[in-house]
């Protein structure tokens, strides 16, 4: 992991400091190879001060444990360019530090960036390394795992963890719906207890959201907020699966239906336990990753992460 060499770029003048900085990307996330693109991000922002250190990902878990690394050295940025995955794994290896984050859009979904409105378009994300002011934004805990988006029990999860990654390579969210075709019509609607706040409340199908979209641009919970410390729960207790497709055409619509037509229910609590009632337990992501397994409970941590976003006008 060294930063890549650039003889022929301006440098800043002599005076001024050159600032250290952390570039962690998933070099094969989205639809494509990233590092020729990364090494010239970290040329670029050389010429404009800032020394950027060349850091691809090897595998679930390694982005934290680079942050961590470097932490303990000393930098004053950290970038991440992937999907919000490996997005959410920087962050959470930040939290508790003032060092602020970069996220730059890399992903299928990009979730994170949707929601604090920061471009689409890596170049646009890229200014503001240089331009961007920090925001808190809330870290939760999975048992012990940071996140910072959702944690899901259910089809999805079993979904993301069945996903073969050579198909989400290559084709993207439509690689994604390849595993959804083939697990859909194998998904039983497990019996699952979801307590919030010491109420309990059947479910088949869970998400404990912290953002307000899933999936992409998709609309799962309206009122939820990365600023706060309290997590909105989506509860979809049927086992058709008419219903259960009707459930997700409407979040996918984003006008709310899944709601207003009573297809699901939003309980809002600061402290979430999703447990299975069936003899076996059932798959939780979070934040895109299939890492864990009912019994789990949610809460806040302690702690925010600093996220740079566009400066308002």
């Amino acid at each position: 992991m060294s930063a890549a060499s650039s003889p022929g770029l301006p440098r800043p003048s002599s005076g001024a400091r050159l600032k250290k900085g952390l570039l962690i990307y998933n070099p094969t996330a989205g639809q494509r190879d990233r590092r020729a693109q990364m090494s010239a991000l970290i040329d670029k922002m050389r010429a404009r001060g800032l020394e950027l250190v060349n850091a691809p990902t090897q595998g679930p878990g390694h982005a934290t444990q680079i942050v961590r690394e470097f932490l303990a050295r000393g930098v004053d940025l950290v970038a991440a360019c992937g999907g919000d995955g490996t997005i959410s794994e920087v962050a959470c290896g930040l939290a508790g530090s003032s060092v602020p984050l970069a996220a730059l859009p890399g992903g299928t979904s990009n979730v994170l960036v949707r929601e604090l409105a920061i471009p689409l378009d890596l170049d646009g994300a890229t200014e503001l390394l240089s331009e961007g002011v920090p925001t808190s934004v809330r870290v939760l805990l999975a048992n012990e795992r940071p996140f910072l988006l959702w944690a899901g029990a259910g089809l999805d999860a079993r979904i993301m963890g069945n996903t073969r990654p050579t198909l989400k390579r290559w084709l993207g969210r439509t690689g994604i719906f390849v595993t959804v075709a083939s697990e859909f019509f194998r998904y039983e609607f497990p019996r699952l207890e979801v307590t919030v706040d010491g109420a309990a409340h059947p479910a088949t199908f869970a998400v404990v959201c912290h953002a307000r979209h899933y999936a992409g641009d998709w609309l799962i919970a309206p009122d939820a907020s990365l600023a706060s410390d309290a997590m909105d729960v989506l509860l979809f207790t049927g086992r058709a699966r008419t219903s259960f497709l009707s459930l997700f055409r409407q979040i996918q619509l984003g006008r709310l239906g899944h709601i207003t037509r009573g297809l699901a229910e939003i309980v809002r609590g600061r402290v979430v336990t999703l447990r299975s009632l069936e003899s076996y337990p059932v798959e939780v992501h979070v934040d895109g990753d299939c890492e864990l397994a009912t019994p789990v409970t949610c809460r806040p941590a302690d702690t925010t992460v600093q996220i740079l976003v566009p400066r308002k006008s």
